[in-house]
């Protein structure tokens, strides 16, 4: 077909012309190349080296090159409210999104085809909307690996983890079908992702090793990288954090190789809290501000910049560095605005919950706390757990035991360690023997969080064992902290760990010094 028609646009293949309502529009001769090549392949995602192949056959251009001419065909199709019909698909490429009979010139879908629909929304990342038009297209007609690809991308943005499990699994399924392994290994990662965030952490790793074996067949490329960063999550999930150091590293080293700055992004964050986790704060805690300011640049895919936002505020909480926290909190919440997401809006208001009650807002606090459960719980429950630990602090800090209590029995309920907080209400009830106790158990754990925390874990030992009168206890834990001062160098752990000296200065009678 020489000329094809969306809304108000008429696109001349044979002419090189690109028409608004009978006026042509003035288009540099590779912009058009390039609209028109989407246009022709429409019905699929073109990655980057086709489309350089296509529209620079022979020569070397440079990604800037690429996304300014993308940029210049969307200014183009602005006018006629098609701004939005080229989609980039993370990791993937790009795709002319809108369907030529059924579209007007606002550039929203006006036809009763659902799946058309379902497209122009995802298009415009209109995540509910999207998801809603993919389940009736379910209902009329099969769907292709990609729609239901976009189905699970969609069903994750608008913030629902479990709506994205199926269509995701079909994906896979339907790649597999007609031999797309690169693609059926990219959706078995994501589905692996989203699984390690409801807490499935078995079927992750079974999802993880599949995935492997797909690529086994298949030359280096991104979706290794993307296998890389999901092991060093994993490897922190569990513990070892050598290992998810070294696939952090690797992550990043393809993603410098590929020039994917989403890659480059993800493996300095885990890169980073792997070795905040191993004990090194202050450089754990560089790395993943590192990563967090590739977001703000706009150069990283949502998804992608949403973990890495969220990964970054985790850990500056748990570090008590809770100034860098509130800066970086005000800023994700404008960039998930901006990005039209739902997924990290849960995380979001725990977050800020947690830089107000640093502030001593205890009642803003709990309100954000309470107003975000249900958020939280369908849009990431892994995080139900801290939610709960933080509303234990904040009724601790009010002196309201009983209701503290409650609520970090729940937060164990969900998975989630409740120390140091649980140990000081133990102490506060004369129960020191139980409260150090359960210190030493969350001390000694491996995990991901926990390391992150071991700094504080140990001050709060020293203080309750001083307080106590167990001396020697106080003196033993303060030598392992003095051993490994970048554990605790950063945020208010620096604070506890001088106070815990300062009560076993005053136990031993040298009030000077404390």
């Amino acid at each position: 077909m020489s000329i094809e028609r969306f809304g108000d646009f008429e696109l001349d293949h044979g002419a090189g012309e690109l028409r608004l309502r009978g006026r042509e529009v003035a288009l540099q001769p590779r912009v058009f190349g390039l609209l028109s090549f989407l246009v022709k392949n429409r019905d699929r995602v073109v990655d980057k080296e086709e489309l350089l192949s296509a529209v620079w056959p022979g020569m070397i251009v440079t990604d800037a090159s690429l996304q300014r001419a993308i940029s210049l065909a969307r200014s183009a199709l602005r006018e006629g409210g098609f701004d939005e019909a080229i989609r980039t698909y993370a990791r993937r490429g790009y795709r002319f999104c809108a369907d030529p009979a059924g579209k007007s010139s606002d550039g929203r879908a006006t036809s009763g085809d659902a799946l058309a629909q379902a497209r122009a929304a995802f298009a415009g990342s209109r995540w509910s909307e999207a998801v809603k038009h993919f389940e009736q297209a379910d209902g009329q007609q099969p769907l292709q690996a990609a729609d239901l690809e976009c189905w699970g991308i969609a069903a994750q943005c608008a913030g629902s983890l479990l709506m994205a499990v199926a269509p995701l699994e079909r994906a896979a399924a339907a790649y597999s079908a007609v031999r797309g392994t690169e693609g059926a290994a990219r959706v078995t990662i994501v589905l692996a992702r989203v699984q390690l965030e409801l807490r499935e952490s078995a079927v992750a790793k079974g999802c993880l090793r599949h995935a492997a074996s797909l690529l086994e067949s298949l030359p280096n490329g991104v979706q290794h990288g993307h296998l890389s960063w999901m092991n060093a999550r994993l490897c922190l999930v569990e513990g070892d954090l050598p290992a998810a150091v070294e696939h952090a590293r690797h992550t990043v080293a393809i993603g410098k190789k590929l020039g994917n700055t989403d890659l480059e992004t993800i493996g300095k964050l885990y890169w980073g809290a792997a070795l905040q986790a191993a004990g090194d704060a202050r450089q754990g805690l560089e790395l993943q501000g590192e990563a967090a300011a590739a977001v703000v640049s706009g150069n990283v895919s949502p998804l992608i910049g949403g973990i890495v936002y969220c990964g970054l505020l985790a850990g500056c909480c748990n570090a008590g560095d809770l100034q860098r926290a509130a800066q970086w909190s005000e800023s994700f919440s404008r960039w998930c605005e901006r990005s039209k997401l739902q997924l990290f809006h849960g995380t979001c208001l725990l977050h800020r919950a947690e830089v107000f009650a640093a502030r001593g807002e205890l009642v803003r606090a709990q309100t954000e706390i309470t107003e975000g459960d249900e958020v939280l719980r369908v849009t990431t429950p892994w995080a139900v757990g801290d939610a709960q630990r933080l509303l234990g602090d904040l009724h601790l800090a009010r002196g309201e035991f009983e209701q503290a209590e409650t609520a970090y029995r729940s937060a164990r309920e969900h998975g989630w360690d409740p120390y140091p907080g649980y140990a000081m209400l133990l102490y506060f009830r004369g129960q020191s023997p139980a409260a150090l106790r359960g210190l030493q158990r969350a001390a000694g754990a491996t995990h991901w969080v926990a390391g992150e925390k071991h700094g504080n874990y140990l001050a709060h030992i020293v203080m309750i064992a001083a307080l106590s009168g167990e001396l020697d206890c106080a003196t033993e834990t303060l030598a392992q902290l003095d051993e490994h001062p970048e554990a605790w160098s950063v945020g208010a752990v620096r604070a506890h760990v001088s106070r815990a000296r300062g009560e076993l200065l005053l136990a031993r009678g040298n009030t000077g010094q404390a």
